[in-house]
């Protein structure tokens, strides 16, 4: 059976179509805790007859109980984090009919790490109480923490650690039962908070002639409500599911990047919940540093309780001026000056940062690999293997990643236009960016391969493998090649067909069924659209979004984190990817904000559509500060757009 995922607020279920979770990772999830797994509704002789997942939250299955009864099983994720099943009994015969049925569950307390297998199991006092109409189930963790499960039921009797139930039905009769699961954490101070009540639904705004591309964009939305939260600083989105429903500093920061011009409110929400989370002191165990945006924010018992160092943790090396690219971009796209002014403590403390890294790392922004309890590395390709060298080893540290000093140059710039409101002085900003710039290009470029290296190393050498990190290059002005990046990433050992692979297939690490050295990813195709359309490559940006929607077409019309970068006439999936996962929801947009050449200043001279495109709408975008409606049609060998401000 497919797995089914709903997820709503932070909190989600994974299960079989029917319902039951009788797979390892199967359970009800919140708050980085597996609080129910092993659900199985046992009934004998049934059968699934069908099963539609109404929105992401809620899911609808059929079933046939012998050859009279109909059972339609309802399970949702309501607010409050609750998880509740709804058990409808249909008659269809003119006789009476008595349905029994058992419903197992198990209440765990399990944290994410230890269902990931990551940490060893830990042993759990768990307290059993009766309650009104229920039982409660309560935990308190070795970092101190309540944490409690309420369940109760109507037309149920509860068994020890089961539920039982005789269902009379008259003839053409009906009867409802029901079970909810109440989870609560009881968490003293926390940085930010998740609000209870939330209902939300994104727009529609984009339309097109093509049926196919429309089903990706709404799947994309859904996907993306499936993983926003509403903070007490406004919304934000948590990266993926299963591994990482939590706020990921880089991930929410690249989602909200992409969303920009169609829902700037996820970079405001997104920038002033990271600004509390910004690092105070230096600790070598979370990596943690003053200034420094983090990698993620875990409520775990193991993060919580500082045997994981998840809550928070900063092993991430780009997500600092990628916070500050995204405060660059926002206001670009809002004029909304308030938010930045808000935020100009965050911005001159990341500054700082930034700034002290480049002296550490003797002018290019470094991380070296860290103790056992943090990742080995530390950009957005963070796995172990995740930076080879051109012998097939991992770069030894200190690692200078090629997009992480793009990343800086263009934060360093961007801040140089908000220098009024900044400690900073303009032209300080700006003679960083360009010495930066005047080394990166000597240091980094491979005039043999007419390339940039994924890295250098510790000993200043670059690691001379071809990768799709210079793609990034392209989105942030640093490079002086370019044309040649752009050429290169659309050679056969880079360009799988369907994407551009994040290694080269002629590479020694080469996997591509690997996490990082040779698979394709939505958002790294994304940003080098971007880029490619900043650059005027719009004709190869619309071409690369084409192919990883075409791609989306194949695999459910859904973007999932990655997957294979083998050439075949299928894409193939790779089975550890997250999915839903956030900044792969959004890649869609991105791909049409590359493909029509928007920016902060309007519409490019030269949009594309793809073969297949012939009429976007897009109902809502706001440029500078306001809101438009745009429509873009192909008009012979040309594509004319049509902008209209919105009343």
């Amino acid at each position: 059976m497919s797995r089914i995922v709903l997820s709503h607020n932070g909190a989600f279920v994974l299960s079989d179509e029917e319902g039951n979770m009788n797979k390892h990772y199967h359970g009800f999830y919140a708050f980085d805790t597996r609080f129910v797994k092993n659900i199985s509704l046992e009934i004998t002789k049934e059968r699934l007859l069908g099963h539609i997942e109404p929105d992401h939250k809620t899911s609808i299955s059929h079933i046939l109980i012998g050859e009279s009864t109909i059972l339609m099983r309802k399970r949702e994720l309501l607010n409050g984090w609750r998880y509740r099943e709804e058990l409808t009994f249909y008659n269809m015969s003119k006789k009476p009919v008595k349905i029994k049925i058992k419903y197992a569950f198990e209440v765990p307390f399990e944290g994410i790490f230890e269902v990931r297998g990551s940490h060893k199991p830990i042993e759990r006092k768990i307290i059993k109480e009766q309650i009104s109409n229920g039982v409660k189930y309560t935990y308190t963790g070795i970092d101190g923490i309540k944490r409690e499960l309420e369940i109760k039921a109507e037309g149920f009797e509860f068994k020890s650690n089961y539920l039982t139930a005789k269902i009379p039905l008259e003839p053409l009769g009906k009867e409802r039962i029901s079970v909810e699961f109440s989870p609560r954490i009881y968490i003293k101070n926390p940085p930010f908070l998740i609000k209870e009540d939330f209902d939300f639904k994104l727009e529609e705004i984009v339309i097109t002639n093509n049926a196919e591309i429309n089903t990706i964009f709404k799947t994309s939305l859904r996907d993306l409500e499936s993983l926003t939260v509403l903070t007490n600083y406004g919304l934000t989105v948590f990266a993926g599911i299963p591994y990482f429903m939590c706020l990921f500093g880089r991930d929410s920061i690249i989602t909200s990047l992409f969303l920009l011009p169609y829902f700037p409110e996820y970079a405001k929400g997104t920038l002033r919940v990271l600004s509390k989370l910004q690092g105070k002191k230096f600790d070598k165990r979370t990596l943690e540093e003053p200034g420094k945006i983090p990698h993620e924010y875990r409520f775990g018992e193991l993060s919580q309780a500082s045997l994981m160092p998840f809550a928070s943790y900063y092993g991430t090396i780009d997500a600092t001026p990628l916070y500050l690219i995204l405060a660059g971009e926002y206001v670009k796209w809002t004029k909304d000056y308030k938010t930045i002014k808000e935020l100009k403590g965050t911005l001159n403390k990341a500054l700082e940062w930034l700034f002290m890294k480049l002296e550490e790392g003797e002018g290019y922004i470094r991380y070296s690999h860290a103790s056992p309890y943090v990742l080995m590395n530390q950009g957005w390709k963070d796995s172990k293997e995740g930076v080879p060298d051109e012998y097939g080893e991992p770069t030894k540290s200190a690692i200078a990643l090629a997009e992480v000093q793009g990343y800086a140059y263009k934060a360093l710039l961007d801040m140089a236009e908000l220098s009024d409101v900044l400690d900073f002085e303009e032209s300080t900003l700006r003679e960083e960016a360009e010495k930066l710039k005047r080394r990166f290009n000597k240091d980094f470029w491979m005039e043999e391969e007419k390339f940039y290296a994924i890295a250098l190393n510790g000993d200043n050498k670059p690691s001379k493998v071809i990768s799709s990190n210079p793609g990034h290059l392209l989105f942030t002005g640093i490079a002086e090649h370019e044309k040649e990046i752009a050429e290169r990433l659309f050679e056969k050992d880079m360009f799988s067909g369907w994407g551009i692979r994040t290694l080269s297939s002629r590479e020694k690490a080469y996997n591509p069924f690997s996490y990082h050295n040779g698979s394709v990813w939505a958002h790294d195709n994304a940003l080098i659209a971007l880029g490619l359309a900043k650059i005027g490559e719009i004709e190869k940006a619309a071409f690369l979004g084409a192919r990883i929607l075409k791609a989306a077409t194949l695999m459910n019309f859904q973007l999932p984190e990655l997957f294979s970068g083998v050439e075949s006439e299928i894409p193939i999936p790779v089975p550890r990817a997250n999915v839903p996962q956030a900044w792969s929801a959004a890649s869609s947009f991105a791909f049409l904000t590359a493909m029509l050449g928007l920016t902060p200043e309007g519409v490019s001279a030269n949009p594309q559509l793809p073969e297949g495109l012939e009429r976007v709408e897009i109902k809502s975008i706001t440029i500078r500060g306001i809101k438009y409606k745009l429509i873009a049609k192909r008009k012979y060998e040309t594509v004319e757009v049509e902008v209209k401000k919105v009343d």
